[in-house]
């Protein structure tokens, strides 16, 4: 199957026209560029014509959180006693067809219904916005209209060689029991349930297997789990947080896996890194490989932990007590923009000032905190924020 040429999504935005041209005349313009795509004509003729424009969608792609989110108050959300219930639940229900694809493609049930629960709530909460409706008026916005353009031309293409009914779903063009955008769709989807297309709105199998094989071929390594919650030493441990080391040497160094007190030969050569979603005060975890192959699906360490812990819980195996977890103090969304922009201003922040705390921002936190000989974790505490507006 093919996939579609990025270098080609480029060239769009003039053969699309300028932002203020009205809706149908992109309409017009997005129908030709879609044939040039490889789209045909029978599938541009149903359904271009009849797309709208959704003003609740642009509100939505411009709406920002009034408060960051704080590890306990994600991860008490995602980790749900129902969620946890539900998912050992299915666990062995569904255990004839979990098996098979676990065998199939390596991936453990337990971590596939993991991404189900938070995805969809289990398939219970799929959207109901009309997918190609979004795309199209994301597509036609200029603020990220190459990247939704490219979406719309790949669902384009799903209902052509599928056959499957236009979906509803997330106001971003997501669908699904597993919340797929239409390239990941298109190039991971497989037709578990032999019926002769790829449907993961409808068919349990196709979407669970198609998950399965989207984590298998981004790296899913089988061999180990995602990470562990760890015991810190009662030594000075900040000095690790960016080391990566096998976990015999995190082990030699004091720090102590919970729930297990020996290692076996395999284990010892695991890679780990320490993560401290929480700062000093909340939690630890040693991280492996499949964490990171986690955040290739959603990059946010929040999301790719509590998809650990809730597999840990679905499999009964020793697992974080969510409900244990010490409130933070929230930071205000107008304050992570001050603090992106004072670190840009210091020279430790490279990335766009837009409030949302990822990656690039907590990276210049830890070299903040470090060049002020603070504790480097990145987490953004009260005190570290003062310390940064001073």
């Amino acid at each position: 199957m093919k996939t579609i040429p990025i270098i080609a999504i480029f060239l769009l935005l003039p053969l699309l026209g300028k932002a203020e041209d009205s809706f149908e005349i992109w309409k017009q313009n997005f129908s030709q560029y879609a044939q040039k795509q490889g789209v045909s004509q029978e599938i541009i003729q149903q359904y271009v014509p009849k797309l709208k424009h959704l003003e609740r969608v642009i509100h939505l792609d411009r709406k920002q959180p009034e408060f960051k989110s704080t590890f306990s108050r994600y991860v008490k959300r995602a980790v749900s006693p129902e969620r946890i219930q539900k998912g050992q639940r299915l666990f062995v229900e569904q255990n004839k067809i979990l098996a098979q694809i676990e065998q199939e493609y390596g991936v453990p049930a337990p971590y596939l219904l993991a991404f189900w629960g938070i995805e969809t709530h289990y398939g219970a909460i799929k959207g109901r916005i009309d997918v190609l409706d979004a795309l199209a008026t994301l597509s036609y916005d200029n603020r990220r209209s190459t990247f939704f353009t490219q979406q719309l031309i790949a669902l384009l293409k799903i209902l052509d060689e599928d056959k499957i009914e236009p979906p509803k779903g997330s106001w971003a063009g997501a669908f699904g029991h597993f919340q797929f955008i239409p390239t990941t769709y298109f190039q991971y989807a497989v037709d578990e349930d032999k019926d002769g297309k790829r449907d993961l709105v409808n068919s349990f199998p196709d979407a669970l297997a198609s998950a399965a094989n989207y984590l298998s071929k981004i790296g899913w390594n089988s061999q180990i789990s995602w990470g562990r919650e760890v015991i810190l030493p009662d030594k000075s441990w900040s000095s690790f947080i960016d080391e990566k080391m096998s976990l015999e040497e995190w082990y030699q160094k004091g720090f102590i896996l919970k729930g297990k007190e020996t290692l076996s030969p395999f284990e010892k050569t695991i890679q780990a890194r320490l993560l401290m979603p929480a700062g000093k005060q909340g939690p630890a975890f040693l991280v492996y490989s499949n964490f990171d192959v986690i955040k290739r699906w959603n990059r946010s360490d929040y999301y790719a932990l509590s998809v650990g812990i809730l597999a840990d819980h679905i499999a009964k195996k020793k697992a974080l007590n969510v409900a244990n977890l010490l409130d933070e103090n929230l930071i205000h969304h107008e304050d992570i923009i001050k603090v992106q922009d004072h670190l840009k201003k210091l020279g430790f922040y490279q990335g766009e000032i837009d409030g949302i705390f990822g990656d690039q921002t907590r990276e210049a936190i830890k070299s903040f905190q470090k060049e002020n000989q603070m504790m480097a974790d990145g987490y953004l505490s009260k005190e570290v924020l003062e310390k940064i507006l001073k």
